[in-house]
């Protein structure tokens, strides 16, 4: 098990309810295979209070959380005809990082649009042929079924939960306090463009990244980024989405969030 996959998305919700009321704060059980101490891959511990043969409570929102060994697991009928159970009950269900193979092997995933980890996105789709998996995606909402990538994704899907059931108000009060990026959209690709853009590279990504860089305090024009590059607006424009999987405007306003030590104000690109 990965500990950021079940720390991650916990510590979400153990944040919002610093700010419910007790009658309307989240219950966060951990239920595992087994009971007593689980550990991660990091070497860590986590204490899971109740396994699943005993668990009866009929939980609004459950998540399965993934881990380096997982794809390789096959888990007891026993196991799927519980988790089948236990979803049909639930108003929202998901899975973080691999934790979609165990809602595959319930045939949970069939007819939706999930995604994974990019690490594991081939096997599963070869795995569950019946799902429509999306590679390239932080998280996926299909009905009901919530996917996401992992690892930190993790948050940005338990953050656009708290945002569905307590508002956009909310979940900035948690980022904040976590110190994480609210506005990580679920269709955002896996891969940062401000890492795939070296500093040797020529690329039209990694030009506007020096120009936005060397120019982080002025108001940016998106003529402006197109005249840096030597090409016309509209080429600009569908170059750069192309290559950075977002828009010119959202990768500037991610700027500061990325390289928060350059920025003296937050830049803009209108």
């Amino acid at each position: 098990m990965l500990a950021l996959n079940v720390a991650g998305p916990m510590d979400v919700f153990t944040e919002a309810n610093n700010f419910l009321p007790p009658d309307q704060q989240y219950e966060i059980t951990l239920v595992g295979m087994r009971s007593g101490s689980v550990r991660c891959s990091n070497g860590m511990g986590l204490n899971v209070g109740i396994d699943y043969l005993h668990y009866q409570e009929q939980p609004d929102l459950l998540l399965v959380a993934g881990g380096p060994k997982l794809p390789e697991l096959h888990p007891p009928p026993s196991f799927l005809r519980w988790l089948s159970a236990k979803v049909e009950g639930c108003r929202r269900f998901g899975s973080v990082c691999n934790g979609a193979f165990l809602l595959g092997h319930a045939g949970l995933l069939d007819g939706k649009e999930v995604t994974a980890h990019w690490d594991y996105i081939d096997r599963l789709a070869s795995q569950f042929p019946e799902a429509d998996v999306r590679p390239d995606k932080i998280f996926v909402r299909d009905g009901s079924l919530f996917t996401c990538a992992g690892v930190t994704a993790g948050v940005d899907l338990s953050l656009a939960l708290v945002t569905e059931d307590w508002g956009h108000e909310m979940a900035l009060r948690i980022a904040k306090r976590l110190i994480v990026y609210i506005r990580r959209e679920g269709g955002r690709s896996q891969d940062s463009p401000y890492l795939a853009a070296g500093p040797k590279e020529e690329t039209v990504v990694a030009k506007v990244l020096r120009y936005i860089t060397e120019h982080i305090s002025e108001p940016l024009s998106i003529e402006q980024l197109a005249d840096a590059v030597a090409v016309s607006r509209r080429t600009f424009f569908r170059v750069f989405a192309k290559n950075a999987n977002m828009t010119p405007s959202a990768f500037v306003e991610q700027m500061p969030f990325i390289f928060p030590e350059s920025c003296s104000r937050r830049p803009t690109c209108r």
